[in-house]
């Protein structure tokens, strides 16, 4: 499979949004939601159960943008021949 530079590009990209999404899930997490969780105070625990759902979410769609990204590159590769 050979490759443009505009395509070898988008791959990296793709990747980078791939790598941004997971990052930003795991420190999210672990940095922002795990210490609201744990906290006593109720409104504290429900402003971290919010911030998780909303961390996962972007995290998750960033990582599919990317992963659409790689698939639509590879598949305008193939068809090219």
């Amino acid at each position: 499979m050979e490759l443009s530079p505009e395509e070898y590009g988008a791959y990296w990209q793709a990747s980078i949004r791939v790598a941004m999404g997971i990052v930003i899930v795991f420190l999210g997490t672990q940095v922002i939601v795990s210490p609201l969780l744990t906290h006593p105070n109720l409104p504290a625990v429900g402003l971290g159960i919010f911030l998780f759902v909303a961390i996962v979410f972007v995290g998750s769609f960033l990582a599919m943008l990317g992963i659409a990204r790689v698939v639509r590159t590879a598949m305008d590769v193939e068809l090219r021949g």
